[in-house]
């Protein structure tokens, strides 16, 4: 009986562990590298992007990243905007880290009605993105001073820790 019990337990572990491993794997930022077959033109970019959108999904914006191909490095945030304001303009974001500090960029994109805004960011920025996880960020259209807050969610607090860390390492996939 012993025996047993034993060994279900041990089944039952080795079920917790790959579940949380399989978790981690959707959850988790790396980089990847993409050629075009037909420019020849390298991309580099965040494996996945994240969002963040009221219980609706009709207002929110989607967060992603820009990185420079050649030297592999971090080079902004973009995002796209929905349902904040129509036309954009001097959008702003907000970023609000666990800690307690904050980034405060305004978008140097131009005028646009597409929902698209860049944000630069100098190494302060980066080096609290690199180690700090987020909490919030709220995203102001410039035009019409319309915003939306959203928390982020628990999957994406460490989005871009993983990130640079992929980068730091050379952790790149590259995709066929």
């Amino acid at each position: 009986m012993k025996k047993v019990k034993l060994m279900m337990m041990t089944l039952m572990m080795c079920l917790m562990t790959m579940v949380s491993f399989g978790q981690s794997s959707k959850d988790s930022v790396y980089v990847v590298k993409e050629t075009d077959a037909m420019s020849g033109k390298t991309y580099v970019y965040g494996s996945r992007n994240f969002i963040c959108a009221n219980d609706a999904g009709k207002i929110g914006f989607r967060i992603s990243t820009y990185i420079n191909s050649d030297k592999l490095s971090f080079s902004m945030i973009t995002a796209t905007m929905v349902g904040i304001g129509g036309c954009n303009e001097n959008d702003e974001i907000i970023i609000l880290f666990e800690n307690g500090e904050k980034i405060t960029k305004t978008s140097w994109k131009e005028f646009n009605c597409d929902g698209k805004t860049y944000f630069n960011m100098n190494e302060k920025d980066i080096q609290l993105l690199r180690t700090q996880p987020l909490s919030k960020i709220r995203m102001t259209n410039g035009r019409t001073y319309d915003s939306y807050t959203g928390d982020v969610k628990q999957k994406d607090k460490r989005y871009f820790i993983q990130l640079f860390y992929a980068l730091d390492n050379n952790l790149i996939t590259e995709k066929k």
